[in-house]
């Protein structure tokens, strides 16, 4: 059985994110297969900047899918993502939902789902959708809100109804706002296709286990060991049972000397933390709660965090470093251009 060590794990996912720019378009990129996670400060646009010479999200599709989290897809992609995504049990859909106190949460789920999609028949906003939405609601998804000072269905749910209510953001407004997706082919009535996400996972992050698979898509390892694929490929990595696709290869590639990724970035994405960020400080300095940091790859390893500030028509980089960087300046800048902004400057936070 090939054991694999953690340099090696960690040269081939870089090289599986296509972080060497070796890809033309956006459209190409091996990242899309799950999405690549969308934030209020052009997140998407960025971790394609970290990919691509001439990054460009247009032609993507925005909407709530993996963990309830806003991302861009292919728009072809959507209708088997919703069957796919669909849980498959009470037990999974309470684990992605956050856990409710909501008996029969599939069909809970389902109830909701109709429900949004007969509301929305022009863009609204969350707000209006919400409003629209909480007198039709099965009472054990409703819960009171403070920050709303009022009654409305539990935002974790929600965020997982939109998906198989075929509904997207509508990207160019301020306001979270939704409309349909032309054509849905209607709510999910069962799973089709889990497996099919696991292998997608384990293409772009693994070697990896069941529990990190189950943490990425927020249910639990148990929920997910029934669904596990027979045809993955069995290796170790310094030690640990880990699995790959059948017919993925080992790659054998120098990582990029520098690469500056955004915060909540698909590369670290993975679930295996402590693989990727060994050293348990850093690790908390990356992944806030609040204020989450994006990360300096330098030669395939994490030796920083850093945080973007706009100041007029620049971009401000403000590092932490790890240990000793190599010169920023050029990935800055293609942070800044990627972001409409003229100029950009590094400094130590």
């Amino acid at each position: 059985m090939t054991d694999l060590t953690r340099q090696q794990v960690l040269a081939h996912r870089i090289h599986m994110h296509e972080l060497d720019r070796r890809v033309r378009k956006a459209a190409d990129l091996r990242v899309f297969d799950l999405g690549v996670q969308e934030t209020t400060n052009s997140g998407a646009l960025l971790s394609l900047a970290a990919r691509l010479d001439k990054p460009d999200t247009s032609g993507f599709t925005p909407t709530w899918t993996v963990r309830g989290a806003p991302h861009l897809h292919h728009p072809k992609d959507l209708p088997a993502l919703a069957k796919q995504l669909w849980p498959w049990s009470d037990a999974d859909a309470l684990a992605r939902m956050s856990r409710p106190k909501v008996d029969d949460a599939v069909e809970a789920l389902r109830v909701l789902a109709k429900a949004m999609r007969d509301i929305v028949k022009k863009p609204m906003t969350k707000g209006e959708i919400s409003t629209a939405l909480t007198p039709k609601a099965p009472k054990q998804t409703v819960e009171w809100c403070r920050g709303c000072d009022t009654h409305h269905v539990s935002d974790p749910i929600f965020r997982h109804a939109a998906l198989p209510a075929g509904l997207r953001i509508v990207p160019e407004e301020r306001t979270i706002t939704f409309e349909r997706i032309p054509k849905w082919p209607g709510v999910p009535r069962e799973t089709k296709g889990f497996d099919d996400l696991i292998r997608k996972y384990l293409t772009l992050h693994g070697p990896a286990g069941p529990s990190e698979v189950a943490s990425y898509f927020g249910t639990t390892a148990k929920e997910v060991k029934p669904h596990w694929p027979d045809d993955l490929v069995e290796m170790k990595v310094e030690g640990r049972k880990a699995w790959l696709p059948e017919g993925v290869e080992i790659a054998d590639a120098e990582p990029p000397e520098v690469r500056l990724l955004p915060p909540f970035d698909p590369y670290v994405q993975a679930r295996d933390r402590d693989l990727l960020i060994p050293d348990k400080a850093q690790q908390k300095d990356v992944f806030r709660i609040l204020g989450r940091r994006g990360v300096v790859l330098v030669d395939g390893e994490v030796a920083g965090s850093w945080q973007g500030k706009v100041s007029g028509k620049r971009l401000d980089v403000v590092v932490n470093p790890y240990r000793p960087l190599p010169d920023l300046d050029e990935e800055a800048q293609r942070l800044a251009a990627a972001r409409g902004l003229g100029d950009a400057r590094v400094q130590s936070g």
